[in-house]
């Protein structure tokens, strides 16, 4: 009897061990067939490895907070004040190293990787622009302070313009734009910068090529850029006179290469604009039944006689002197023909560049006496006369005529006699 118990036991012993092995040989066979994502994982993360890197700029300093990420995952961490760091990673995988500022750089790690040393490039392409901001430039990463920069040679593409400061209303956040006077020459606009900020001149401060002038000295046509500094960090580099803000202009520069001829101009068409209901009395015979009328309603006796009247009609654009019949809006105002033209050449070589220009403008108005012709010029050179040195010349100037400003009465109504 204990002979057949230990033979009944030991068969089921064999038993299980056959069906054991043929069920992991199954699991094997399946494993080799098709790989299970989740056999894949745990396959990944037995094979990890701690590798140890370092992160630098171009000039061979450390960049501290720098992000270390294995491609695909979420897995990484930052370098440290030294930029160092440890990380675990696959045997065969890809780490992207990215910093702000800098271009992202990829690197492959092996299984025999293990000490790496990645050197970034700084983004020249947000880090080098610049943006003028006092007596030089700033690069934008460094910005601190509020302010807007406006295309202006994009802008004289575009439309026409012939006032600088006309050109400034609705291109820039917080500046305030109002034009008083049409009077071609005269017609210089009122800038504020962030609203009335004292109660004497609120104008901004105006820095063209890093010298003080007027806005609408400077041809609209030479224009590179504008900035506007509009809070009271600009203060600190101008001092109280940049309370109101600053309007910071550069103009163009040559550029090495072959010489470059431009044309830029425009014709214009100016028309009073008259209200169609403004229709003037300017027949006096009409004008003297007007008045009898007026004097009949109100209970008087008529100031001109028939007699009169008729004589008036009867001698209508014989006698000029005698018997006048004037319009005063057509006999002020007429329609003009206005053009402006501005040719500009530059060029150079890699170590003298210029830019010159040359531009004529004529407004002749709408009224009599009150045209505007200005001719100007300008010549700016620079020069690279050692690596660490470069000088410069910027030369302009401006000839205007004028006409003087017609004192513009409302003519009395003419009584006849």
């Amino acid at each position: 009897m204990k002979s057949a118990r230990n033979y009944k036991i030991s068969m089921t012993r064999i038993l299980a061990g056959v069906s054991l092995a043929f069920f992991a040989s199954g699991i094997a066979t399946a494993a080799n067939e098709s790989s299970s994502p989740h056999a894949d994982a745990i396959e990944s993360i037995l094979q990890q490895k701690a590798i140890n890197g370092k992160v630098l700029d171009a000039a061979g300093e450390p960049i501290i907070g720098a992000n270390v990420i294995v491609k695909g995952t979420t897995n990484g961490t930052i370098t440290d004040i030294d930029g160092n760091f440890t990380l675990n990673v696959p045997s065969e995988c890809i780490l992207q190293v990215s910093y702000i500022g800098f271009n992202t750089q990829e690197v492959k790690v092996t299984s025999t990787t293990n000490n790496i040393t990645v050197n970034l490039k700084e983004d020249t392409e947000t880090l080098e622009e610049v943006v003028v901001v006092g007596y030089g430039t700033q690069k934008k990463v460094n910005l601190s302070g509020s302010l807007s920069t406006i295309n202006v040679s994009e802008l004289t593409e575009s439309r026409p313009i012939t006032n600088v400061s006309h050109a400034l209303s609705g291109l820039a956040a917080g500046v305030s734009v109002q034009m008083s006077s049409n009077q071609p020459g005269n017609d210089d606009a009122s800038i504020k910068v962030r609203g009335q900020g004292t109660l004497n001149d609120s104008s901004p401060l105006v820095i063209i090529d890093g010298a003080e002038a007027s806005i609408n000295t400077v041809n609209p046509q030479d224009i590179e850029t504008m900035t506007v500094l509009k809070d009271a960090a600009s203060s600190a580099i101008y001092g109280s006179r940049a309370a109101n803000g600053v309007i910071l202009i550069t103009t163009k520069q040559g550029k090495s290469g072959k010489i470059k001829l431009d044309y830029n101009g425009y014709v214009s068409f100016t028309s009073p604009s008259i209200p169609s209901s403004m229709d003037p009395v300017s027949n006096y015979a009409d004008y003297m039944e007007y008045i009898n009328e007026g004097y009949r309603n109100s209970g008087m006796a008529e100031k001109f006689s028939a007699q009169t009247i008729q004589e008036w009609r009867d001698n209508e654009g014989k006698d000029a002197l005698r018997y006048p019949n004037s319009n005063w809006i057509d006999d002020t105002f007429n329609n003009s023909v206005s053009h402006n033209h501005v040719i500009s050449m530059s060029g150079g070589s890699e170590k003298i560049r210029f830019y010159s220009s040359f531009g004529y403008q004529n407004n002749p108005g709408v009224m009599d006496n009150t045209g505007f012709e200005k001719y100007s010029g300008r010549l700016n050179i620079t020069a690279d006369i050692k690596p660490w040195l470069t000088l410069g010349a910027y030369v302009n100037g401006y000839v205007s005529n004028m006409d003087p400003r017609p004192n513009i009465q409302i003519p009395q109504a003419h009584q006849p006699l």
